[in-house]
């Protein structure tokens, strides 16, 4: 039978709490290399994704249609992770902070890579863009990781096709504003295939 002395009481309280304080510690750890493999896997897709345009641009694929090719590879790349969306919303809002630096390192590169990016496609419309290339990179990130935290709430088809019809807004808001001047041509519709819900 249990000692009922408060100083017993006690010691199998902090006991307890040692315990839990242990599990939540490994809980953290397993969190912190969740996070840090996320952000490392999302570094090496928008340096991929960035060595490909840059090698496009240099064979002279530049202009309205290979920026837009490369917005609906990000987006293409965001929903073939959407079962992971909610657990990227969560990584990037953690209040742990090696986790932050590392978002804040993730999000310092990917506007540089992008930056570099749309000097490389649009290198011949550079004063035609209506935003200068480092303003523009940052609202692509921007819009992107709102439409990330719009799949982490989506639960139905219907919902993601509603974040998917935002993405084709935004598309076509790019497409008709992203230079001055011209008229731009319409590109070609965004055609995506339906995501499976693990639900």
């Amino acid at each position: 039978m249990d000692d009922p002395s408060p100083s017993s009481l006690r010691a199998r309280l902090l006991g307890r709490a040692a315990k839990l304080i242990s599990r939540r510690g490994v809980r953290d750890r397993v969190a912190a290399t969740r996070d840090h493999l996320l952000i490392e896997s999302q570094r090496a897709t928008y340096r991929e994704m960035h060595q490909r345009f840059k090698e496009r641009a240099g064979r002279g694929e530049r202009g309205l249609n290979s920026a837009v090719e490369a917005m609906d590879a990000m987006w293409r790349s965001i929903r073939y992770l959407r079962a992971g969306a909610p657990t990227i919303v969560g990584t990037l809002n953690s209040g742990d902070d090696r986790t932050q630096a590392l978002v804040d390192s993730f999000f310092l590169e990917s506007t540089e890579l992008l930056e570099d990016a749309i000097r490389a496609v649009f290198v011949e419309d550079l004063g035609r863009l209506t935003v200068p290339p480092d303003r523009m990179a940052v609202l692509i990130r921007v819009v992107l990781e709102g439409l990330i935290i719009e799949l982490a709430h989506a639960r139905t088809p219907a919902h993601v096709a509603v974040v998917d019809a935002a993405y084709t807004d935004v598309r076509s808001l790019f497409e008709r504003f992203v230079l001055s001047g011209d008229e731009v041509s319409s590109l070609e519709p965004l055609v995506l295939e339906p995501i499976p819900l693990p639900w």
